[in-house]
């Protein structure tokens, strides 16, 4: 199978490094990811600036680091470095930290997956409770085996997986569960502080607001020690609604 492999830590990020190993054993990957960390750019584009290219040569693997965002470099691995041999499948990750509920909507590692699913190519994104202990090899290593079972499936490819992994090692994660995408959330804080010139300057934070209580959720079940797998849409179209809204009788 062949793979582009992308993530939003960054071109030498471990996580990275560590899904590459694996796959790269009884895969053909071709690797393009942001050259720095650009956690929460969801699918922010570089338009106006050029993109500088970096190989990085790790052990026989070429690692491309691309001075943009995640989407930047998914779209440039499919359009340039793919151009000739398009990838049986995009892999995004894996995150150093969960993309549950509505951090979908603000990760990276999600949008670098929805460049294939756009480009009607499977895509997977992978992430990983965050921890000081990395446990990304066990991580990878569950990883493989939900690639080459995607590989096995009749799912369309407008179906993106995002796969959710606990902070756990192997052996003593439960399993796995098809989940719901729930609505655990941040809630952000911004600090005033003075800038050096006499201006002001605001720093932004952040801390979860709560864990999802609903068990069918991910952000509920990944905390609870199961490996997440939820299918999700690009098409945000809430079809319940459409009815309502032409009721409203509009003019121009």
């Amino acid at each position: 199978m062949r793979i582009l492999l992308c993530n939003d830590d960054g071109v030498l990020a471990p996580g990275l490094r560590a899904l590459h190993r694996v796959l790269a054993e009884r895969h053909t990957v071709i690797v393009c990811a942001p050259a720095t960390e650009c956690s929460a750019k969801s699918n922010c584009l570089t338009l106006r600036q050029p993109l500088k290219l970096e190989k990085h040569h790790i052990g026989d693997a070429v690692f491309h680091g691309l001075g943009g965002y995640p989407a930047d470099a998914a779209k440039f691995g499919l359009q340039v470095l793919c151009k000739d041999h398009p990838p049986d499948l995009v892999v995004s990750g894996i995150n150093n930290g969960l993309n549950t509920g509505q951090n979908v909507f603000y990760s990276g590692t999600v949008a670098a997956a929805t460049e294939g699913t756009f480009a009607g190519i499977p895509a997977i994104a992978f992430s990983m409770d965050a921890s000081k202990e990395f446990l990304f090899d066990d991580a990878a290593e569950i990883a493989l085996q939900i690639v080459e079972k995607r590989a096995e499936l009749p799912l369309p490819a407008e179906i993106l997986l995002n796969v959710n992994i606990p902070r756990l090692p192997a052996s003593q994660i439960k399993g796995w569960k098809v989940s719901r995408m729930g609505v655990a959330r941040f809630s952000e804080s911004f600090t005033r502080r003075p800038s050096p010139d006499g201006g002001v300057w605001y720093w932004v934070d952040g801390s979860k607001d709560y864990h999802d209580p609903e068990p069918e959720h991910d952000d509920f079940q990944v905390h609870t020690g199961w490996v997440t797998i939820s299918p999700l849409k690009m098409d945000l179209t809430a079809p319940d609604w459409t009815s309502a809204l032409q009721g409203w009788n509009l003019t121009p």
